[in-house]
């Protein structure tokens, strides 16, 4: 001790004490570790030889790194010190209590190395502290960087770059992460059981990139051998591997070599990665996991790369089958030529199949024999003249049993087939899928497939040939259906006009009976009731001469209108006055069943506009309109304008009151029964007129008189019942 002799001398008889008192202050810390701290302090404190303040601080330092290694607190163990110093603060009070001089100089002492201890002990925990956080900093960069490469290797592997550019970008990225001299990636080709290069990231070898290894050979042919990774700090000192490793323009001493390895349903071989270095090199087990990682990535892309091929041409495959099911099907739907349907269904069914020869037969109506209606690959003098029976051959006895067959080599024992008769065909065919052509379990025919090859079709072409059979089934059953519908239509047609024509004959005698009595009556009443039921009848006849001039029962509005406009203008206009008609045109067509309905309700507006609507005038216009609504129902209005209607008009009365009345019953009866209604209004309306240019002016705003019906264009069957 630097205090003097007089301190050890007056310490010298207590020291059993004051080692008991220290003991005592250790006994409640667990550890040797704290003892010989405490103790250390201790013989520095005495002065004991060989414990100075140095040896203490480096044990403290010491101490302070083992600290982090056995992840204990630092806390705990200045604490533990500090209780140390107090016990023996406490005994040397105790002991130094009538040398005041010495007491401080001791205590201060102690303190002094109490101080250099706790710095000391701090000063290595911190230290080791601090160099754990750089090295954690340094591996999380590491770790940050080798997660960057690898994000960049994948996104190479999903780009739309081509595989040579892919596997060279990764070739690169490994050799600037792992920080050496070379990359390599080779591929192994099963069928040749070789290694061929296809990427590195700078120098090329010697034979370029043709460059190829056998396996075994070199380090790359080794690992592609052994299925497993090859570590070599000198790869030259082995003479099998410095064969590859002098085969670029710089010898490569360390060496790194991976399998790159699919693991599916079986593992398999893809190719070698690796790694050189021109100096001798130990990588690390991270290095390792990181190329293994990557050659992961560039198996499941090389794999996946081989299933999208598959995948798309089978893909490429059924979408050809599917579109030409779908043209096959469109033609069918847009034609009706069955001659086209059955030669382009013969065509695909031959392509799509894999054959070389088709036909389709039909059974005639008599259920006795098959004909051919289409052929492909056949001669077609000969398939003219085929006739097969009904259980013979194979397509006889597949329309017999209604089910699918097929057979290989059957020509040469069947003598009822026709192949067998003709030594040439029965040559190059040796297999035949017949498929009966069925509509509602009826069979119609069948279709037979020829092919060269000796075996059987697989599943998926015989329900393409399926599938063909029904599209050739619906063509012949449509076909027989629009001739029968057709031949049909034409008797009916012919037999509806007749009808309309003698209705019109009929109807003309009519009204030639009551024209011939209006002239005989003297009465002016009854004569005008005759020449409003002569302008009815003659009416309906006209609708019906046109229904009879008509392809089918239909017949436009304004044709109708016109119709009716020439009939009453020649038997209800007076002669002293000049009325001016116009039809405007109206496309829309009215089905037969309420023609003459409609007929009679325009004949019924068109003399209310004449009798009524210009009763005081000498000059007017009379206009026939029509239009379709969006909702479904058509307009039809009749204007005139002249002075408008009357009151009671207006009023629209009930039926049976006036003569007048008897015409709006009528009307409102009639479109009723084509479910409409009827209204009678004045409008004001602007009608544009023309120039002598042709051009449109803003036309004349005139008053008019309205008379309209509204009724649905399509509706069940009227009743004809007229309500008096």
């Amino acid at each position: 001790m630097t205090q003097g002799v007089n301190v050890e001398q007056i310490l010298a008889p207590h020291l059993p004490r004051l080692k008991m008192s220290l003991q005592h202050a250790w006994d409640g810390h667990q550890g040797r570790e704290n003892e010989n701290d405490a103790w250390q302090l201790f013989q520095t404190l005495i002065g004991t030889q060989d414990h100075d303040e140095s040896s203490l601080t480096a044990r403290f330092e010491q101490v302070g790194r083992r600290l982090v290694t056995y992840d204990e607190k630092l806390d705990t163990r200045l604490q533990e010190i500090q209780s140390f110093v107090d016990a023996a603060a406490t005994e040397i009070k105790h002991i130094f209590q009538e040398h005041p001089e010495e007491l401080v100089t001791t205590l201060g002492y102690l303190y002094q190395l109490h101080n250099k201890s706790a710095l000391a002990l701090t000063r290595g925990f911190q230290h080791v502290v601090e160099q754990q956080a750089r090295s954690t900093t340094h591996l999380t960069q590491q770790l940050e960087h080798r997660l960057l490469a690898l994000q960049r290797v994948n996104g190479y592997s999903n780009s739309a770059m081509d595989l040579d550019q892919t596997l060279e970008n990764t070739a690169q990225v490994i050799a600037e992460e792992l920080n050496v001299d070379l990359c390599s990636i080779f591929f192994y080709d099963e069928l040749q059981r070789v290694l061929t290069l296809r990427a590195t990231n700078g120098p090329r070898p010697l034979g370029g990139m043709h460059f190829i290894l056998r396996l075994g050979e070199g380090y790359s042919g080794w690992v592609a051998d052994k299925g497993r990774p090859l570590h070599s700090n000198d790869a030259l000192g082995d003479p099998n591997f410095a064969t590859e490793a002098r085969s670029y323009s710089t010898p490569y001493r360390g060496v790194m070599a991976l399998p790159i390895i699919f693991f599916g349903t079986a593992e398999r071989l893809i190719g070698v990665i690796s790694v050189q270095s021109s100096e001798p090199r130990e990588f690390t087990r991270d290095e390792v996991n990181f190329v293994e990682v990557i050659a992961g990535i560039i198996a499941i892309n090389i794999e996946n790369g081989r299933l999208y091929e598959q995948t798309d041409e089978q893909l490429r495959r059924k979408v050809h089958e599917l579109a030409t099911i779908h043209r096959v099907s469109y033609i069918i739907a847009s034609t009706l030529n069955l001659e086209e349907v059955l030669q382009i269904i013969t065509t695909q069914a031959v392509h799509l199949s894999g054959a070389e020869r088709s036909c389709i037969f039909e059974l005639d109506p008599d259920r006795r024999r098959l004909h051919a209606l289409a052929h492909y690959g056949l001669n077609p003098e000969q398939a003219s003249n085929l006739q097969i029976g009904v259980g013979q051959c194979c397509a006889g006895r597949t329309v017999q049993t209604g089910r699918p067959s097929m057979a290989v080599d059957c020509f040469h024992a069947d003598e009822h087939c026709f192949i067998h008769d003709d030594p040439t065909l029965s040559s190059e065919i040796h297999s035949v899928l017949c498929v009966p052509l069925k509509v509602k379990q009826k069979v119609l025919g069948c279709i037979c497939i020829y092919s060269s090859h000796r075996h059987l079709l697989s599943p998926e072409q015989m329900q393409l040939v399926v599938t063909f059979a029904n599209e050739a089934a619906i063509a012949i059953e449509n076909a027989r259906l629009y001739e029968e519908t057709r031949r049909g239509l034409e008797l009916k047609s012919v037999l509806l006009r007749e009808l309309h024509h003698r209705v019109k004959n009929n109807l003309a005698t009519v009204a030639g009976i009551l024209s011939l009595q209006r002239r005989r009556t003297r009465s002016p009443e009854v004569r005008h009731i005759l020449a409003e039921s002569v302008n009815r009848v003659q009416g309906l006849a006209a609708t019906h001469d046109l229904l009879a001039h008509e392809d089918v029962s239909e017949a436009r509005v304004d044709d109708i209108a016109r119709k009716i406009v020439g009939v009453a203008n020649a038997n209800l206009s007076p002669p002293e006055k000049r009325i001016s008609f116009q039809v405007e045109t109206c496309p829309v067509v009215i089905p037969s069943r309420a023609v003459t309905i409609l007929a009679l309700v325009i004949n019924e507006m068109v003399s209310n506009a004449i009798k009524h609507g210009m009763a005081d005038v000498t000059r007017g216009t009379v206009i026939i309109r029509g239009f379709e609504e969006e909702d479904g129902y058509v307009a039809i209005q009749v204007l005139d304008s002249g002075k408008g209607p009357s009151a009671e008009h207006e009023q629209q009365e009930e039926p049976g009151e006036s003569g007048e009345g008897l015409g709006l019953s009528l009307i409102k009866n009639l479109i009723g029964d084509l479910g409409g209604r009827f209204a009678l209004r004045r409008e004001t309306i602007t009608r544009p007129a023309s120039t002598k240019q042709g051009e449109q002016t803003s036309g004349e705003t005139a008053e008019y008189t309205v008379a309209e019906v509204r009724f649905p264009l399509r509706r069940s069957r009227p009743t004809y019942a007229l309500n008096s």
